[in-house]
């Protein structure tokens, strides 16, 4: 079964579509370690198809070790909408808040610096059920207000937290480190879902995998963004083909067929 499965790779070579950017998916956005308010990603994404279910993923690598400092929670990424500056927020200390800081999950886990870390937010309004992951690893879960959906058309930011919608930045909330591969997909994940992304390692690209119909935000669209201050993107070294590590130890199912079919065509 292995040497069939090698021959198959083998016969077939990796293509993308056109609206697939190598130079975009493959770069790394840097916050500064001299941290300023000025230094931000920010967008506008729709949201609406994610008004059910959502499911936010990230690495991140902090640079500075903020985790035991009270004073200081740098946000990696807050959604704001008019009426709720917390409709997403996820912080380096690995609190994240859903529909408002009372609606907060947390573990007492702390991020090591300047090494990746794969952070999950899910979330499914129909079982009010959200969870916490950490390398593939679920670490904390809870529920959001019964009937509570996520409102869309919101102002998203990277790396500051929004006091205000698109505004209102403190330089104790100001992240400094970096980010790759982050996402937002409008359907939650199940534990195995997370975990395989994990297992697939930085390079893995939502857009180019069977969750492609479901992304609401992928890291082209954060990579052609507003960039202010000093935020920089710098080269990652990443293969198509390690996507593919996303299926070590599995079978073959329909899915690892659905996803030979979206990146590989016939010599």
């Amino acid at each position: 079964m292995v040497m069939i499965l090698v021959l198959l790779l083998l016969s077939c070579s990796i293509a993308v579509t056109e609206a697939y950017k190598p130079m975009y998916r493959t770069h790394t956005a840097i916050f500064p370690r001299a941290v300023s308010i000025y230094n931000y990603i920010q967008l506008h994404p729709d949201m609406s198809r994610a008004s059910d279910a959502l499911t936010v993923c990230s690495w991140i690598k902090p640079y500075a070790l903020t985790q035991k400092d009270p004073n200081y929670e740098p946000y990696w990424l807050s959604y704001a909408v008019p009426g709720e500056q917390n409709e997403i927020t996820m912080t380096e200390k690995i609190e994240m808040w859903l529909f408002g800081t009372g609606n907060s999950l947390s573990t007492s886990e702390i991020i090591p610096l300047n090494e990746w870390t794969h952070l999950c937010q899910t979330w499914d309004a129909l079982s009010s059920l959200r969870a916490l992951y950490i390398n593939g690893t679920k670490v904390a879960s809870g529920t959001t207000p019964f009937g509570r959906k996520l409102i869309s058309k919101g102002s998203l930011v990277l790396g500051q937290e929004q006091a205000s919608v698109g505004g209102g930045f403190q330089i104790e909330e100001t992240y400094a480190g970096e980010l790759f591969g982050t996402h937002i997909l409008s359907v939650a994940l199940s534990k195995e879902e997370v975990a395989r992304i994990y297992r697939a390692g930085l390079c893995f690209d939502v857009t180019q995998s069977v969750y492609s119909g479901d992304v609401e935000v992928s890291w082209n669209d954060i990579m052609g963004a507003d960039w202010y201050g000093n935020v920089a993107a710098e080269p990652m070294e990443c293969d198509a083909w390690d996507n593919l590590r996303a299926f070590v130890g599995q079978e073959i199912t329909d899915e690892f067929i659905d996803y030979l079919k979206l990146h590989s065509t016939p010599k």
